[in-house]
Formats: structure tokens, C-alpha cells, sequence
């Protein structure tokens, strides 16, 4: 499994994110404007959405042609890692994103004032 498709730059100069998966592997990319245009990148591992998991890794890459071609290189080195792990069963996915929300709802509850 060492293909994955990324849209070509002028998708991200223009604004768009872009979300995608390889195999268990799901991953998010977001433009960032600004003096030095990057493109912001997340991994998690699925079959759940962003929302119900937990990031592996947050990072950048410059908004070029050369960032676009190590963010690509970046995704595939966290598709085979995630993708290498034992697969859980469903009770085991439904558990760990219940965890997840659970936490995530906990930390929300010490935020208020």
C-alpha cells in the first residue's frame, strides 16, 4: 500500500482542506494563510471521524510543491505504521472512541467557569 492520493497545490492555495484514509489510517489537511502559507496535518487512527479520536500527530508543511511531496511522504510512513498494528475488534473501537468522548467531555466540564 504505498499510494496515496493527495490533490495537486492550487486545491489547497485556494482554501480547501482535504480528508482522507489508507487503510486504518485516516488523516486531515488544512491550508494555513498567512506570511508563510503551510499546510497543517493530522493522523488518527479510524474507523472513527477526527472528532471521536485521538490525533497521533499534528504538523506542518510549507505550502509548496516540495511540502506537498513530504507531506505525501509523511502519510504513507503513518499508513504503514498504523496499518502494521494489530487490528481491534469492534467492541474494542466502540470502547476506545466512548473513552475518548468521555474525556473530551471531561476536560470541557473543567473549562467552565
Amino acid at each position: 500500500m504505498d499510494e496515496l492520493f493527495l490533490p495537486v497545490l492550487s486545491h489547497f492555495e485556494n482554501g480547501n482542506f482535504w480528508t482522507a484514509s489508507g487503510g486504518r489510517m485516516r488523516y486531515r489537511v488544512d491550508p494555513e494563510p498567512g506570511e508563510e502559507p503551510q499546510l497543517a496535518a493530522r493522523v488518527w487512527e479510524g474507523p472513527w471521524s477526527l472528532a471521536d479520536s485521538p490525533v497521533e500527530e499534528e504538523t506542518r508543511f510549507p505550502l509548496s510543491e516540495e511540502g506537498l511531496e513530504a507531506l505525501r511522504a509523511w502519510a504513507l510512513g503513518w499508513q504503514k505504521t498504523i496499518n502494521a498494528r494489530p487490528p481491534k475488534t469492534l467492541a474494542e473501537t466502540i470502547a476506545a472512541r466512548d473513552a475518548f468522548r468521555a474525556a473530551r467531555e471531561a476536560e470541557k466540564e473543567q473549562e467552565k467557569p
